[in-house]
């Protein structure tokens, strides 16, 4: 039986909602309220207990950020103001937490090999778009 190093049965779907939590926080679009309801919402079934023990407290206050600014009205979900600090400190737990991921991944390599990136392939020269002068 392989090492999961914490992580429990599931360290490659809590990958996935990890990265796409910072790539929702990195891409800038939106309101930062409706930003971080899209970053957060990957993690609604995730708990403390589904990390490592080392990042539990990381864990207890990104997944908490939704509990504390949420307000819920009907089906939909609508962020409060988040403080600043609220906002630093999720982007870096966030950021710890995926980290963390990605390495304890790796310590377990080769057998994730087929989630290694591959890399961009160009097909051809970019294209000029017709009736614009470059």
């Amino acid at each position: 039986m392989r090492d999961d190093h914490g992580w429990g049965g599931d360290h490659v779907g809590k990958l996935l909602r990890l990265q796409a939590a910072v790539r929702i926080l990195a891409e800038g679009d939106g309101k930062t309220a409706e930003r971080l309801n899209r970053a957060t919402y990957p993690l609604v079934t995730l708990f403390a207990r589904d990390f490592p023990a080392q990042l539990r407290e990381r864990a207890t206050r990104a997944l908490g950020l939704r509990e504390k600014y949420v307000f819920h009205a009907g089906d939909e979900s609508y962020f409060h103001q988040v403080k600043p600090s609220d906002r630093r400190n999720f982007a870096n737990d966030l950021i710890a937490l995926y980290e963390g991921c990605l390495i304890d991944l790796g310590r377990s390599w080769p057998d994730w090999d087929f989630m290694y990136p591959k890399d961009i392939i160009a097909t051809s020269a970019p294209t000029r778009r017709k009736g614009k002068k470059q």
